[in-house]
């Protein structure tokens, strides 16, 4: 009897080719829907994710009723463009294996720091991870993350890095991580661990 693993790896290719076709349904009607001026804004972006990203963020305030694709989709174009711009402010991404090699550990010792929550990463739809590079410095990882990063009383890594990058009026207009690099790691875990606390 195949185990559940060897089914999922033999689904695999079936199912992204099923997801192709009903993405590129999907994407044909809002192509024929959008403005030029949309579609020129979603073909100026850097990435394929982010000009689709656009594409749909663009749609609704033009007139067009993305709805009709998908009553969330509005919300999941902003969320994607926000997480875009979060991963911009957080001066882009290292993968685990370069995380590895600028730390001189194993990938597995990476994946260790990362679920005991000492280094801050973003999943994939691949299911791999992506690392902040904001968290590290030519000499590793910023003193005191760790600490910071298991403060925080919200669980989601997209959380967390919004709020490491936020201005705190408790930190004088500092980010968490600006007062964790100038040693005031007392302040900036006091202020991670209320991050989520409040409504608003």
């Amino acid at each position: 009897m195949r185990s559940a693993q060897s089914r999922r790896v033999d689904s695999q290719p079936a199912l992204a080719r099923t997801f192709l076709k009903r993405s590129v349904r999907m994407l044909e009607r809002l192509s024929v829907s959008a403005s030029p001026e949309a579609l020129e804004t979603a073909l100026s972006s850097p990435t394929d994710i982010g000009g689709v990203a656009s594409l749909l963020s663009d749609l609704a305030p033009l007139g067009v009723d993305v709805s009709t694709v998908d009553p969330l989709v509005n919300a999941m174009a902003r969320g994607a463009a926000i997480k875009q711009e979060l991963l911009r402010d957080a001066g882009g991404v290292l993968s685990s294996s370069q995380v590895a090699r600028a730390l001189g550990i194993t990938r597995q010792a990476v994946d260790k720091r990362r679920r005991r929550r000492a280094l801050l990463a973003v999943p994939t739809g691949s299911g791999d991870y992506l690392y902040p590079a904001c968290q590290f410095t030519s000499d590793g990882v910023i003193g005191g993350l760790e600490g910071a990063l298991q403060a925080f009383h919200v669980r989601s890594p997209w959380t967390q890095l919004s709020a490491l990058l936020a201005p705190a009026p408790g930190l004088g207009g500092r980010t968490i991580l600006e007062a964790l690099r100038a040693g005031d790691a007392a302040q900036a875990l006091a202020i991670a661990a209320s991050s989520g606390t409040q409504s608003g």
